[in-house]
């Protein structure tokens, strides 16, 4: 009985653990998703939604909070959403490049 309650302590540490700790994109996946971004916003590879549409038309406002990153080439968008998060901040005012790059970042598993 003591060796269950051990095993069942260890996983809900283990679980609490991996639920505390939560994936932050890196710069290299910030870079190949802008760059996977910007061939498929050349192609229409990913559809656009509404979201996109109204992040996209905020970005060419200037509103979008932006930053430049260590490893970056350029500016970049911040966001608290890691699929949007690392953006280019030039790509982030077409909401097709938006598209794109949360597929990417999905994909990735953000």
């Amino acid at each position: 009985m003591a060796k269950l309650i051990a095993i069942i302590l260890g996983v809900a540490l283990h679980l609490a653990s991996v639920i505390a700790h939560a994936d932050v994109p890196t710069i290299g996946d910030m870079s190949a998703c802008n760059q996977e971004a910007r061939e498929g916003y050349r192609n229409r590879s990913a559809s656009p939604t509404s979201r996109d549409e109204v992040d996209a038309a905020t970005a060419r406002r200037g509103r979008d909070a932006k930053a430049v990153l260590p490893g970056a080439t350029g500016a970049v968008t911040q966001s608290e959403d890691p699929q949007i998060h690392g953006m280019d901040a030039q790509g982030a005012t077409d909401a097709a490049y938006r598209a794109a790059y949360r597929v990417c970042m999905r994909k990735r598993g953000f």
